[in-house]
């Protein structure tokens, strides 16, 4: 199993990226109506009238698809299964692209599957899964956040070609992404508290691959904006990784007191892999602020 990483002050760090945990937040990419083939508005449309006297039949009604019931079935597992067990997630999700590879749910259960890698730290699955997924919909809103911070996650800056590009297309899915969430309605029967954790949830990811690529780029402040906005998002338990970044970026911004508080959060959360990281940047951020 690879590992995502991130570098930064040429610090080298594997990490866990985490996705809310909410099976609603699975379908969001599909439910936001874009991508789907919408049809023409009416006003841009150019079909000449019949002349008065011609019998026109009446258009015939497209058959309704038919459906599998096992198919379906399959697929309701998929799509309601937590990601507290990505493996089981995975297992199933393979599974049924597999058995169903022609299926109108292909794009919702890729996005699944790239989740369900992410937590697993699968670099190579989560990238398959999250690439087939945008090219089902470019405007996927669970591909768009995936892909956003797993890829702001794996760049080199050393790699000035390969930071570049990967920066690029960070910025293109990140605004894409929000700007889709800022619009995005909330589905029927879903309850107003999950359908609001799983938006933030989704918005903080897009921020947080948003303010890493600017990080890198060297738009410190921009990038304090950015990984604000995502430990805001993300609640009284923000994620150990974006406190950690957050703390970074303060401390090369020289906001010391601010940057000491975000490392004493990130300690606080007990992570055994990001304890340690912070507790080292806290005593660099009091030495240089000559506390």
């Amino acid at each position: 199993m690879k590992n995502l990483t991130v570098k930064v002050s040429g610090l080298a760090i594997a990490m866990l990226l985490a996705m809310p945990a909410i099976s609603m937040a699975q379908s969001m990419g599909q439910t936001s109506g874009m991508g789907s083939g919408m049809s023409t508005p009416p006003n841009q449309q150019t079909q000449q009238a019949p002349p008065p006297d011609s019998k026109q039949a009446a258009p015939a009604t497209p058959a309704a698809p038919v459906l599998d019931p096992k198919e379906e079935a399959d697929f309701k597992k998929v799509s309601t299964m937590q990601m507290s067990k990505p493996d089981e997630v995975a297992k199933a999700g393979e599974a049924f692209a597999k058995a169903y590879p022609k299926s109108n749910h292909l794009e919702t259960v890729y996005s699944i599957l790239a989740t369900a890698y992410m937590q697993q730290n699968d670099q190579a699955n989560l990238l398959k899964y999250g690439r087939m997924t945008l090219q089902m919909n470019k405007d996927n809103i669970d591909g768009l956040a995936v892909m956003t911070v797993a890829t702001a996650r794996m760049i080199d800056p050393s790699q000035k070609t390969d930071a570049a590009t990967k920066e690029k297309n960070v910025e293109e899915w990140g605004g894409r992404c929000i700007s889709a969430l800022q619009g995005l309605a909330k589905p029927d029967g879903i309850a107003d508290a999950d359908f609001a954790r799983s938006k933030d949830g989704k918005m903080a990811l897009c921020y947080s691959g948003l303010g890493l690529a600017l990080y890198n780029e060297g738009k410190v402040e921009d990038a304090v904006k950015d990984f604000s906005m995502a430990t805001k998002l993300e609640g009284p338990q923000p994620d150990p990784v974006d406190l950690y970044l957050l703390g970074v970026a303060l401390s090369t911004n020289k906001q010391y007191p601010e940057a000491m508080t975000a490392f004493q959060q990130c300690i606080k959360d007990g992570d055994p892999g990001m304890t340690p990281r912070c507790q080292e940047e806290l005593a660099k951020a009091k030495k240089d602020s000559g506390k």
